[in-house]
């Protein structure tokens, strides 16, 4: 029989909500090690201090360096406590009592080199249960929040793009694996309930009300990902083309803000084409 591997979990915080040791709770008893990165430009003591009386370990940014950044932080430092595996948790999730042990299900009948990410299924208010009975199953760029990442895979492939700083993190990632040849599974049995923001559903149109900062975040790290992956992935890249395409009506027709929004996704278009990443500095 496999022994379980070492785990180590990795949150990134940023000045996080008041109910955060509940949720680091959550997925605390589940894994062998937590550590909480914290990119809050004015951390708080008395929280830090609490974090450390339940035995998590603290690296404090003082500044937001973005979410790349934490996440390595958080696989450099798992892979010092010679960890097997990290689990990237975002400040608003909150995992099952079994989340893990799901995914490690995963792992049955294949060897550990074959196997980069593992993915829960992301419970929010826009999703829908997977379709069959299958408790494993191939997914192309699951959201960060809540896997099971491969550290042998990690060192692999390389480290998050810091240049990215926010969003598509993850989907650069997940097909950055897939193209070195490791898979990308979601454990469907495995729920971890994920705060997205005040997502709202019309017919086959999803407002997601992200501020327009985001926005600039999203069009840019978006354009980048297309031109790197399209020849690997035809069909997800032109997929996600309408994605955006149905992202943008959505702006125009039910959320607020429009123009600040298209404005700013104009700017990341811009930023894409003159080659200018990292945080955005206005």
């Amino acid at each position: 029989m496999r022994a379980k591997p070492k785990i180590a979990a990795a949150v990134v915080l940023y000045n996080p909500p008041g109910d955060l040791l509940a949720r680091i709770a959550s997925f605390g008893r589940q894994v062998d090690l937590v550590v909480a990165i914290d990119n809050s430009d004015e951390p708080s003591g008395e929280l830090h201090e609490a974090l450390g009386a339940r035995g998590v370990a603290i690296v404090a940014n003082r500044s937001n360096v973005g979410v790349a950044t934490a996440l390595n932080q958080g696989a450099d430092w798992a892979t010092e406590c010679g960890c097997s595996f990290l689990l990237t948790m975002d400040q608003d999730s909150t995992a099952a009592p079994d989340m893990v042990g799901k995914m490690l299900e995963c792992l049955s009948g294949l060897t550990r080199e074959e196997v980069g990410l593992i993915s829960p299924f992301h419970v929010t208010r826009a999703s829908k249960p997977p379709a069959g009975g299958e408790p494993c199953s191939e997914v192309m760029t699951p959201m960060t929040s809540g896997c099971l990442l491969s550290l042998a895979a990690y060192r692999a492939v390389g480290p998050f793009r810091d240049d990215f700083f926010i969003d598509f993190v993850d989907n650069e990632y997940c097909l950055r694996l897939r193209r070195h040849g490791f898979r990308v599974l979601r454990a469907n049995q495995a729920h971890l309930v994920h705060n997205v923001g005040d997502i709202r559903k019309y017919g086959p149109f999803i407002a997601t009300n992200h501020s327009p900062l985001r926005r600039y975040y999203k069009t840019r790290n978006r354009f980048a990902v297309f031109t790197e992956y399209l020849r690997d992935f035809p069909s997800h890249c032109l997929f996600d083309l309408v994605r955006l395409a149905k992202e943008i009506a959505s702006i125009i027709l039910f959320e607020e803000e429009k123009g600040a929004k298209l404005r700013m996704m104009w700017r990341g278009w811009r930023d894409f084409r003159q080659g200018r990443f990292g945080r955005y500095e206005g």
